[in-house]
């Protein structure tokens, strides 16, 4: 037990910290290993001048993170390390430990047993490790930090720092007293909130700069945005109405072009005939001239006639059964093509009607699209309502609890100042009654007392615990709900776009896949035949190979129109096809069946295949099933791929095996050496790459499903865990409440036990000096008392209120929180169902337009089959007609027989004839020379205005390249049949004059304005967020400047209290105080000490002797040390200046000290009769300080290791 009345520190977070050991190697003068163990109680470290016992405190001071070489007593900081002796060698590090016991945890880490170790190498590097564990300065700062440990505390006191307390200006001691008061963390973490305010404002005042420069731009961009936006819509239009000018000039001129091209070639009929009449007329007049000299023969002439009419009759009779075979013939073909005619009209009516039902479910469509939009719209009205009132009803109850803990507070602060009052009181009356029976039993009172609060502030330690555990728990379930709050927000918004993403790629594949399925792209043979011819058909060549990524184009160019080309079994199917092709008039297509298709397989040469560039024979890259492998190596065996051109002249020029060579970008070298090359646009391209499209997107909606699948997944059972937090968060609130109810009655006992432990220590006279006082200061606490009830009373009233209140809130807030989440849910699928109706919609008016082109074809089908019926029809008539002229021809030439010999008769009669016919002829034959030179120079002028329309026409299409840069084929999708022309050309006057109008136009202003739009949102976000985590930060150090301010004076004035009673014991009566410069500015006010010694004036301190103002720094120190206790202090010769009497009177003190751990580097004997455990510092050898132990028990000679 050591001597004297005892200390106890009164101090709320008393501390049970224990230093263990401080172990050094290689530390200045230690070059070897030093391990000291401190004990309980007072360790005296004592040594010769010179011997290096303060040394120890420079480690501890080191160890601790001093960066000041000056305060560790050099000139660099490598000066820590061993330097060397005449017979040692320099060590090359530092290392000192200090190892602390934890086993309470009130260092905020999870060991029993922390050692703290700092080594420095002589290359300057340093280490801080915590339990091994490499660590930063910052981290061991922080760990001792309000402490009262560490280099800017008062756990170690040397000379330097008693002058210092004494000596400083008044505004230099406030930090021993902010150390004291716990703030030193506060401050630290007041400052990072100060540096990151101002870096704020900064960033504020930078995103304002920002938002100025964009608000400057952004009004000019949206209205040439705007201008653009509208140039577009012109040009877009401008197009359409320009191209089909176009096409209505074009389709005239080649209705021109075809006319008159018909005309030339009835004029060059006409021309025959007119060669034929006048090869006639010559052979007429010939034979006019031989008939005269013929005319004697003219009975032998008649009989031949004769016989020539009887021959002709003949004739007619076998001509009239022909006519009537053909007749039969064309009424058969008449039965056909009425049952052609009947059953196109059936697939027309069929092909109408379900046209109408397309139109018909394209309007139904869109009319669900219309309701499921407005549901949509309902739904994310009743979101974003359901969702504000939860907001404002959670506030509430959060506002609500906020006032009720607050309340709780002020009635536990209440409740805590009734129970002092009251024992106030009490111990008032007990004290005007007993003054004299209290004042001597007053050392049982005080054992009591010091029970009490050793029993006290352990019970306040563990209510801390719980509150810090509580709160903490509380924090987290908070953190929690937050943190799944946002994921489930997150996961809605990533489901909207997925679902629009699953939606846009299954409308993609939907159409692609119809595309694939009805052989767009493929020429009309091909995709008849595959549609409806199956017998032996496999497929196309594009049907049946795998191209790898990167050799589309190289294969598409390598195949060209192969790529079309259909695989069968054998020879029979490809002739069946052909033949169906032929019958039905569907055009041509090639055949390779599997049966009779031959290749010669070649290799290219050696010296090819490591050449630069090659990449391989087309048929080994692109792959098929093994059956079709002899296709493959026909179409694709003697086909190279190479990198690029470069590469692919150098290999032509490499073999001599007719090897064709292609690019991976399409440029070809046949073996001819012939080079084509350049960019086109061809439909196979497109029918390789939908496939692998069709694929990619396949991949990609399963993807997107199951992507939406989870993230639901996520949020229902994300919502499950929400509902719990929240009840747990309800718990939470109220164990906390009645924790710190708790905490607040343990507080106000506690503080009353310390009021009385403080009290004990008065003197006899203040007793007197208390009774004159008793009854005002029982009246006013009896008053005090009184007012608390009537607070306390309200308060509750007012706290079952708000509790009442935020039950019925919580109600509300559970069916609001359900009906969100229900109604997040309506709106996902709402938009779900939306995308679902656009990508029908869009599917259907493909197939609308497909039917609409199989009506128009269906049509053009029953127009032709009906003309050719009506020709029919008229040709039947014709050869009815022919038959019954026939039938008339007999009669006739029975007659004719029965009359010949009259006309024998009139033979003479027929010279006369014969020279008018002649004379006749010569006439037509003139009239027929005069008949050709017209019509020569009519085919003339045909053939030049012909060929001015076809360069019209050519012009014109190359005007569409030039001014719309569209060809005539490209053209056909812009076409309108029921384009109006006038209506056209006015149109497009009208447009030209609106684009003049417009002037120069910045069509990359749209994109911009977008991107400055988006960047303006953007930073006025950021600003908006700026300016919120400012106010944040604001109220944050508002707070803490509160609580610094609360914590110093709380702390300042126990001091001012410790420091009264430790100066009258150190000196031996007087009277000392402190007082704060600035009162009203507890925060920045310096300090200053005012002491009176016995029997001296009241003066400044700076105006006391060396040893008064010594004594009065350690009487201070005490107070510190009374008033917030640091586990251990370290004194390095803070008693030198003072004499024996005073020594005396300083060791004695320390000794009531029992909860800390004092180490003294003194030469005092008085100083070392009062240690528990003595180190003797030696330097046996010269440079080399070794330590040594020893205890009461050893007997020791305190004054070998004075100065003395």
């Amino acid at each position: 037990m050591r001597a004297g009345g005892s200390i106890k520190c009164a101090y709320e977070g008393r501390y049970s910290l224990y230093f263990k050991r401080i172990e050094l190697q290689g530390f200045k003068s230690f070059a070897d290993p030093v391990t000291i163990d401190l004990n309980d109680g007072i360790t005296c470290i004592v040594g010769p001048n010179g011997s290096g016992k303060s040394n120890i405190s420079d480690a501890l001071r080191w160890v601790l993170g001093e960066q000041s070489p000056k305060s560790l007593r050099g000139g660099k900081m490598d000066d820590v390390i061993f330097a060397g002796t005449a017979t040692r060698k320099p060590k090359g590090m530092a290392e000192v430990s200090l190892v602390i016991d934890n086993s309470l945890g009130i260092l905020p880490l999870e060991y029993n047993e922390v050692q703290v170790t700092r080594r420095m190498y002589r290359s300057g590097e340093s280490e801080y490790l915590i339990n091994g564990n490499q660590c930063r300065l910052r981290d061991i700062k922080e760990l001792f930090m309000d402490t009262g440990i560490g280099v800017d505390g008062y756990s170690i006191i040397g000379q330097g720092k008693i002058q210092e307390i004494v000596s400083t200006k008044p505004e230099n001691r406030r930090e021993i007293f902010e150390e004291a008061a716990g703030v030193v963390l506060y401050k630290s973490r007041k400052a990072e909130a100060e540096r990151k305010l101002a870096s704020a404002s900064d960033n504020l005042e930078r995103v304002k700069d920002i938002i100025a420069e964009i608000e400057g731009r952004i009004g000019t961009l949206k209205d040439e945005s705007e201008k653009a936006s509208e140039y577009i819509v012109l040009r877009d239009r401008y197009k359409y109405v320009g191209v089909n000018i176009i096409i209505h000039n074009i389709d005239g001129l080649i209705r021109t072009v075809e006319n008159s091209r018909n005309e030339l070639i009835e004029m060059e009929n006409q021309l025959r005939a007119i060669d034929e009449r006048s090869e006639n007329i010559e052979l007429k007049i010939e034979e006019i001239r031989d008939k005269s000299s013929m005319l004697d023969q003219a009975y032998e002439e008649a009989n031949a006639e004769l016989l020539e009419k009887i021959d002709e009759l003949n004739t007619i009779t076998s001509r009239g059964q022909v006519n009537e075979e053909k007749i039969q013939g064309i009424e058969r073909e008449l039965t056909r093509l009425e049952s052609v005619i009947e059953e196109t009209k059936n697939k027309l009516e069929a092909e109408n009607n379900n046209f109408a039902e397309l139109e018909a479910n394209e309007k139904s469509y869109r009319a669900e699209k219309g309701e499921a939009l407005a549901a949509l719209q309902k739904a994310e009205a009743d979101f974003n309502e359901s969702k504000r009132k939860l907001e404002a009803i959670n506030s509430e109850i959060e506002n609500s609890k906020d006032d009720i803990i607050s309340l709780s507070n002020k009635n536990i602060t209440r409740k805590a100042d009734i129970s002092t009052l009251e024992n106030y009181v009490t111990t008032l009356n007990d004290r005007k009654e007993k003054l004299s029976e209290e004042y001597s039993g007053k050392d049982e009172t005080d054992a009591e007392n010091a029970r009490q609060l050793k029993q006290l502030e352990e019970q306040y330690r563990e209510v801390e615990n719980k509150q810090n555990v509580a709160a903490s728990q509380l924090n987290e379930i908070i953190a929690n709900i937050r943190s799944l709050e946002n994921q489930t927000s997150n996961n809605a918004k990533q489901i909207e776009d997925l679902s629009n993403k699953y939606n846009r790629t299954l409308a993609r594949k939907n159409t692609i896949e119809e595309m694939e399925s009805n052989y767009e792209g493929y020429n009309n043979a091909v995709r008849l035949l595959m549609k409806q011819h199956t017998g032996g058909i496999i497929g196309t060549v594009s049907d049946l190979i795998k191209v790898p990524a990167g050799y589309e184009v190289a294969t598409e160019t390598a195949l060209g129109a192969a790529m079309q080309n259909i695989i069968c079994d054998d020879d029979a199917s490809a002739k069946s096809a052909v033949r169906w092709l032929k019958d039905n008039k569907a055009g041509r297509a090639t055949f390779l069946p599997l049966s009779s298709i031959r290749y010669n397989k070649q290799y290219p040469e050696r010296e090819i295949e490591n050449a630069p560039g090659y990449l391989g024979v087309a048929s080994e890259i692109v792959k098929a099933e093994d059956k079709y492998h002899s296709i493959l190596e026909y179409l694709l065996g003697r086909v190279i791929f190479t990198s690029n051109m470069d590469d692919a002249v150098r290999i032509s020029k490499m073999t001599s095996k007719g090897y064709r060579i292609v690019t991976t970008d399409g440029e070809v070298i046949n073996s001819s050496g012939a080079i084509t090359g350049g960019k086109f646009k061809n439909k196979s391209a497109n029918i390789l790459e939908r496939k692998n499209e069709i694929k990619e997107l396949s991949e990609a909606a399963l993807k997107h499903r199951e992507q939406i699948t989870a993230l639901r997944e996520e949020i229902t059972a994300a919502n499950v865990k929400i509902a719990e937090l929240k009840e747990s968060r309800g718990k939470a609130y109220d164990e906390l409440q009645q924790i710190e109810v708790d905490k607040g009655v343990i507080a106000s006992e506690l503080e009353r036990i310390k009021k009385l432990t403080d009290d004990a220590g008065a003197h006899k006279d203040l007793y007197a000096s208390e009774l004159d006082t008793l009854n005002g200061d029982i009246e006013r606490a009896t008053d005090m008392v009184t007012k608390h009830r009537a607070e306390i009373a309200d308060a509750e009233a007012e706290i079952t209120r708000l509790n009442n209140h935020i039950e019925e809130l919580m109600g509300e807030a559970e069916k609001y929180d359900d009906r969100v989440n229900k109604l997040r849910e309506i709106t996902l699928e709402n938009k779900l169902q939306l995308s679902e109706q656009d990508a029908r919609i869009l599917g259907l008016n493909e197939l609308i337009e497909r039917v609409r082109d199989t009506i128009t074809d269906l049509e053009n089908e029953l127009e032709e089959a009906a003309e050719a019926h009506e020709e029919l029809k008229e040709k039947h008539h014709m050869l009815t007609s022919s038959d019954a002229e026939s039938s008339e021809k007999i009669l006739q030439l029975t007659e004719f027989k029965q009359n010949l010999e009259e006309r024998i008769k009139g033979l003479g009669e027929s010279i006369d004839d014969n020279k008018a016919a002649y004379e006749e002829a010569i006439k037509d034959q003139k009239k027929l020379a005069n008949e050709l030179n017209e019509l020569q120079d009519a085919k003339y002028k045909l053939e030049v205005k012909s060929a001015k329309s076809e360069t019209l026409l050519d012009t014109q299409k190359d005007k569409l390249w030039d001014e719309f840069e569209v060809s005539f084929a490209e053209a056909q999708d812009i076409r309108d049949d029921d384009f109006g022309i006038t209506a056209g050309n006015k149109e497009a006057k009208e447009i030209k004059l609106r684009m003049a109008e417009l002037g120069d136009v910045n069509i990359s202003s749209i994109e911009e304005y977008k991107s400055v739009s988006k960047r303006y949102e953007f930073m006025t976000a950021q600003e908006n967020d700026i300016s919120t985590a400012m106010k944040e930060l604001r109220s944050i150090i508002t707070n803490m400047e509160r609580n610094i301010r609360d914590k110093f004076k709380e702390n300042f004035d126990k001091v001012v209290i410790n420091f009264e009673h430790s100066f009258r014991e150190l000196f031996g009566g007087g009277h000392a105080e402190l007082r704060l410069e600035d009162e009203s500015d507890p925060l920045s006010s310096g300090i200053e000490i005012i002491a009176q010694p016995p029997g001296k004036k009241l003066k400044n301190i700076n105006l006391m002797s060396g040893g008064e103002k010594t004594l009065t720094a350690i009487a201070l120190m005490f107070a510190v040390i009374k008033a917030k206790p640091t586990p251990f202090c370290i004194l390095d010769e803070v008693e030198a200046a003072l004499d024996e009497a005073n020594i005396e009177r300083f060791s004695s003190y320390l000794k009531r000290f029992e909860d800390v751990q004092f180490a003294l580097i003194t030469h005092h004997k008085a100083t070392m009769e009062h240690a528990d455990v003595l180190y003797g510092v030696t330097m046996p050898e010269q440079g080399i300080s070794r330590v040594l132990s020893l205890k009461f028990e050893d007997g020791f000679d305190p004054s070998e290791y004075s100065n003395e």
